[in-house]
């Protein structure tokens, strides 16, 4: 996952982290459950422009919804 979430013990937050940019700080939050709500959505955010997710999306939709082997 490219974005990652760390409790400051220092500060008391929750900082959410890029990765894959020098782990810039992407927020701070109070609670871990908004820490990771972010987390998620920066995810699903940058996903969109990944060309390795965007190719595996268009396999997916080109393979058949279930394969039955007999």
């Amino acid at each position: 996952m490219r974005y990652s979430v760390h409790y400051q013990t220092n500060d008391r937050n929750w900082v959410v982290t890029d990765v894959s940019n020098s782990y810039q700080v992407m927020g701070v939050h109070a609670s871990k459950a908004d820490a990771y709500r972010q987390a998620f959505a920066e995810q699903e955010r940058w996903r969109k422009y990944d060309p390795v997710a965007n190719n595996l999306e268009q396999i997916r939709q080109m393979m058949p919804r279930s394969l039955v082997i007999s």
